[in-house]
């Protein structure tokens, strides 16, 4: 991909928020505060389980360069604190995703 069309693609940005609300859906914000709980964190491992296997299918697909990966990055992160994530969370999960599409 080049770098124009990592600027003008909708893509990364499209599929980021579609994960994000696939958090939301499966893992409410109201549920975070329950993450010390073992339970909670094993709850939180199975919906991220599926969406790392997403995020695997989608760079078989494409493969975006930096500046749509900052993008997918980005709208990941607003989403999931838009959702009322807290900052720590949303931090920590993002930061886990984008490396998980980095290293691929």
């Amino acid at each position: 991909m080049s770098i124009f069309s990592d600027f003008f693609s909708r893509e990364p940005v499209a599929f980021a928020e579609k994960l994000a609300e696939k958090i939301q859906r499966q893992f409410p914000p109201s549920v975070e505060p329950q993450l010390v709980k073992k339970g909670a964190q094993r709850r939180l491992e199975g919906v991220l389980e599926p969406i790392m296997k997403d995020i695997e299918a989608f760079q078989s697909l494409t493969t975006p360069g930096w500046i749509g990966k900052a993008r997918f990055g980005n709208a990941f992160r607003w989403k999931l604190k838009d959702a009322g994530y807290s900052e720590q969370f949303v931090e920590a999960l993002t930061e886990g995703v984008i490396k998980n599409i980095t290293f691929r």
